[in-house]
């Protein structure tokens, strides 16, 4: 079983992606998403192997999140992995 960690959404929070590498290896280039979503005041956060190329910036209960992903509901799947608690507040941009 899998625990996440307890964090308050209210405090800035910066988490960088780690293993970034892990796409370089790919033939083509996979595409990078931006997400911005709300969070409640708590929430968890499950953070992996299969998750540790996103990086997030989390403030006042909403935040912004960079997703390497080969769609925009591959991305916004992946981050829902990492913070199942997210709501989406606008569209997903390609970057």
């Amino acid at each position: 079983m899998v625990t996440g960690e307890k964090i308050k959404t209210i405090e800035k929070l910066t988490i960088d992606a780690s293993r970034v590498n892990r796409y370089l290896s790919y033939p083509r280039k996979v595409p990078i998403w931006k997400v911005i979503f709300s969070l409640p005041e708590e929430c968890v956060l499950y953070r992996d192997e299969d998750n540790s190329d996103i990086a997030i910036e989390i403030e006042n209960m909403r935040g912004f999140a960079i997703v390497p992903a080969l769609s925009k509901d591959e991305s916004l799947r992946r981050l829902k992995g990492l913070i199942p608690s997210i709501e989406l507040e606008d569209k997903i941009i390609r970057l």
